[in-house]
């Protein structure tokens, strides 16, 4: 029973705000049970249980990344991060990923400036073998000689995507004038002249000199026991010894002093306007009211800088966001903006400074304070059951503060009061001290106007300075007598769980699939609008898009504002469209079907799914919205037109599908965004969100029926519209090879190459995703790890109800796009013409298994894919009998499959770059 001391005089509104933080503190306390240690070598460790499904994540954070570098080795953490994949004293670089990937399981590792994190997630069988791996990899590596090279090109292509990105200048530029005078400044990636010339004995000796577990923290979230789990990791990471570690660096910080501005042309598409304003340090009791800023001031409807930015007929800016970053010696608070108006950008900075010094006088209301620490308990809650994006997002926090900041950070944030952010903002905003840099496009009509380059010491500098440098000898032969824990072959069968299944079709058409355990506290709500692209009228391609994003700018009842603080109130995560800001962060948007997550804990899932039925059933399709959200689409649109990723994979759809429903783009274009109306929108809606044209599939806790019950008394009272369902129909096969091209002025060019496969109904489905597992391991030893033609390389296919496609993507430097062509071409022939060995063929099954057990970690991802397996015919179920299939697939049905379905001859390839 949660008992709640309320002040005499509390209004409702907060004695109710109260009682719902109650509630999602002790949800989370249920979720959680965590426990920390300092092993005798000094890593110290915590160990977090989460049970909701067998799986287990080990995240090891090594203090080391640019800021402990110097102008000679900036970038040496992060090609050290690629390096300790190339193999161990004891294991070959191709037994450990693929050790991990045949048990089913998922590693990866990520740099920053304060540190780097290494990770595997593992069904919670094989955790023993995940970090055993993850040890040998930290302590045991050998460095081979003939891996330099190859790593060197990676990372070097890797630089080169990350330069034409969008994004990336404006990122780069803001660091080296924001941070000048501290580590900070450096960027994590580093510079080709370091990268090409920095000698294998550097990277050995900053690698002994940092990689102690001394240095590391463990984090450990799963589905484990505690006690069992303490003397595992004890078994492990125990027995390596401490490093005698190098001194902190000193950072003889300054503080900001007055007003700075900075600018500068890049090849951009729009302009980007960065704030960097001095902050409270984490230290100071000012910081949690700037947590709280950070989700007032990027809120899209009620923060006071987005009305001032993008209100009215004629907005400014398209993006609004702001961050707190947080960094050992300081903090700063960014405000970041994006326009497409780089003439208005003076106008733009005088604005936002006059509402940042004005802040004091127009905080958040208590209302929607309280709804921003709600929402921030149950956010902890979603992202605790996804695991390794945990560590990717929350978890850093902790590796910069340590435990025992980061294990209060949320209590001190549920204590900031309305005074406690006038305060922070009269210290902070009245007179701002920070950082304002500007970098807008190229003028067209001025080619040879200057634009911004990173410019980090030449290769005669570094190649200099190592011609003077010394450095130990190490031995590099110890770690050959670790031993990898005896391990029982995978089999790919998962623990069964207890689960109860409901499925309905209501009076109204509407389908309905609960899936209820007791695994999770969270309640997920998806909803699948069938056949996308196919249902968008001629004229009007990416109206889907256009009405998704209308579905959250209010309803005919609640405004824009009101429904964001209502769904504030009970932390509910509404998920309309993928973000634009992750990079290739676009696995659920497909022409296919579109989708609509919905997530709050169980206590509140009546309220939930009331608010999201409105959402759904009664969009108002405010004019004045109606705009707004057209400008962030088409701002969007011309972003996307930068990236060589997205114009290649548009391009390759065009082409392979042309003349039919899948030659449109998800996002449209300028001339079909900007022709639809707010009458087009209200009438597709109509339509398309019919509850005949939607699955409707829930994860719970709750009783299947008492949930069915809610529905049905919600969106179970939607009118039938009479719509019919129009499905995509297969296109023409193709008979020869088409090609298709984009030119644009980057460094990398991107490559789609693929064909037609028959429907994920088909007999040979199991064997067609199977055999693509195998070629995109093929691809990506041969053409990255061998070859270092690349940093992201691979295979896959899509099936749909009627038919499916497959396709092979690289991005590389346009001088090598006749190798990379040619080199995905010869593996899909070596496929057709040599049999995979029975271990190929274990490891792309166990491999299709892993990402089946990543995906459905977190129980809105659940829901999803039971609504996708729905939408594709083959049951919400279907699954269960996936893994059974791929499990049955043989090599010899794999090159048969090959043959049958990869045609060499005959192909679209589509491309877009340099060349």
């Amino acid at each position: 029973m949660i008992r709640l001391s309320l002040k005499s005089g509390m209004g409702r509104a907060s004695m109710a705000a109260l009682f719902v933080l109650g509630i999602c503190a002790a949800a989370f306390g249920q979720e959680a049970k965590i426990s920390r240690f300092t092993l005798d070598n000094g890593m110290q460790v915590i160990l977090k249980e989460n049970h909701a499904s067998p799986m287990i994540t080990s995240l090891i954070f090594v203090k080391a990344g640019s800021k402990y570098e110097s102008k000679y080795n900036n970038g040496v953490t992060h090609f050290l991060e690629h390096l300790l994949f190339d193999g161990t004293a004891s294991h070959r670089q191709e037994e450990i990923s693929g050790g991990i990937e045949r048990l089913g399981g998922y590693i990866n590792a990520f740099t920053r400036k304060e540190f780097t994190a290494y990770l595997v997630l593992m069904p919670k069988d094989y955790i023993n073998y995940g970090m055993a791996t993850e040890a040998d990899m930290l302590f045991n590596s050998n460095f081979p000689d003939d891996k330099f090279p190859k790593e060197r090109k990676i990372v070097i292509e890797e630089m080169k995507k990350d330069n034409d990105a969008e994004g990336t200048a404006a990122e780069d530029f803001g660091d080296e004038k924001a941070l000048a005078g501290t580590p900070y400044e450096r960027p994590v990636i580093g510079y080709e002249s370091t990268i090409a010339n920095i000698p294998r004995e550097a990277v050995i000796d900053y690698w002994k000199r940092f990689y102690g577990p001394n240095n590391m923290i463990a984090l450990i979230i799963g589905d484990f026991e505690t006690p069992a789990m303490t003397e595992m990791v004890k078994s492990i990471f125990g027995k390596f010894p401490r490093a005698d570690l190098p001194p902190a660096p000193v950072i003889d910080y300054q503080k900001l002093s007055g007003e700075q501005t900075f600018k500068t042309a890049a090849k951009t598409k729009s302009t980007y306007i960065n704030f960097s304003i001095e902050a409270p340090k984490y230290t100071d009791p000012d910081y949690f009211a700037f947590a709280i800023l950070e989700d007032y001031l990027s809120d899209e409807e009620n923060s006071p800088l987005v009305k001032a930015l993008k209100g009215g007929a004629n907005p400014l800016v398209s993006s609004v966001s702001a961050s707190l970053d947080t960094k050992e010696e300081f903090s700063r608070f960014n405000i970041q903006l994006i326009s497409d108006q780089a003439a208005l950008a003076d106008s733009i900075v005088r604005i936002t400074d006059s509402v940042l010094k004005n802040l004091a006088a127009t905080p958040p209301s208590e209302e929607l304070l309280n709804g921003y620490k709600v929402s921030r308990r149950c956010n902890d809650i979603y992202m605790s059951e996804k695991l390794h994006y945990y560590g990717f997002t929350v978890a850093p926090l902790m590796a910069i503060t340590g435990w025992d900041f980061f294990e209060k950070f949320q209590n001190r944030v549920d204590s900031v009061t309305i005074a406690d952010i006038g305060r922070a903002c009269a210290d902070y905003m009245a007179n701002l001290n920070d950082v304002i840099t500007i970098v807008y496009p190229q003028a067209k009509d001025n080619p040879n106007e200057s634009v911004y380059m990173p410019t980090g010491p030449s290769a005669e500098e570094v190649i200099a300075h190592y011609k003077t440098a010394t450095f130990p000898a190490y031995d590099l032969t110890s770690g050959k007598k670790f031993k990898m824990p005896a391990i029982t072959v995978a089999t790919g069968t998962q623990e069964k769980r207890y689960a109860n299944y409901l499925k309905q079709v209501l009076d109204n058409g509407l389908t309905v699939i609960i899936k209820s355990n007791p695994d999770s506290r969270v309640f997920a709500l998806n909803v699948i609008g069938e056949n996308r692209t196919a249902s968008e009228p001629d004229g009007k391609d990416g109206i889907t898009d256009f009405v998704n994003h209308m579905i959250e700018k209010g309803t005919i009842t609640r405004s824009a504002e009101q429904l964001s603080q209502d769904l504030a109130s009970i932390g509910a995560k509404v998920t309309l469209y993928d973000n634009p800001w992750i990079p290739y962060d676009d696995r659920y948007t497909t022409r296919q079907f579109a989708f609509m997550k919905f997530e709050t804990i169980d206590e509140f899932a009546p309220k939930g799914i009331e608010l999201f039925s409105d959402m759904i059933a009664h969009p108002a399709f405010d004019s004045a919205q109606v705009e707004k959200v057209r400008a962030d689409i088409l701002g969007l649109l011309g972003r996307n037109g930068g990236s060589t990723y997205k114009v290649a994979r548009d391009l390759f759809y065009a082409t392979l599908f042309e003349n039919t429903a899948y030659a449109r783009t998800i996002e449209g274009t300028f001339r079909t965004i900007g022709s639809i109306s707010a009458e087009d929108l209200k009438s597709y809606h109509h339509n398309f969100y019919s509850p005949e044209n939607m699955i409707v599939t829930i994860g719970t806790s709750r009783p299947p029926e008492e949930v069915m019950a809610l529905v049905k008394n919600t969106l179970g009272t939607i009118p039938k519209s009479g719509f019919t369902p129009v499905e995509a129909v297969r296109p023409a096969n193709v008979l020869t090879v088409k090609t298709a091209h984009q030119k644009m002025e980057k460094e990398q060019v991107y490559i789609y190459l693929g064909n037609l496969l028959p429907s994920a109904k088909s007999p040979d489905a199991a064997a067609l995703d199977v055999t693509a597992a195998v070629l995109s391991k093929r691809l990506q030893k041969v053409l990255r790890e061998q070859q270092g033609l690349a940093y992201s390389v691979g295979a896959g296919v899509n099936l749909d109800r009627n038919f499916g496609w497959y396709i092979c993507s690289i991005g590389t430097g346009a001088a090598n796009f006749e190798k990379a062509k040619s080199g995905i071409l010869a593996e899909i022939e070596k496929l057709k013409t040599a049999m995979p060995t029975d271990s190929e063929v274990a490891e792309a099954v166990n491999s299709l298994w892993g990402s089946y057990l990543t995906a459905n970690l977190s129980r809105i991802n659940q829901a999803y894919y039971m609504g996708v397996n729905e939408y594709l015919g083959v049951g919400y179920d279907y699954d269960e009998t996936y893994l059974e299939n791929i499990r049955k697939v043989s090599r010899g049905l794999v090159m048969r499959t090959a043959r049958r379905y990869f045609d060499t001859t005959n192909y679209v390839i589509a491309t877009a770059g340099n060349m």
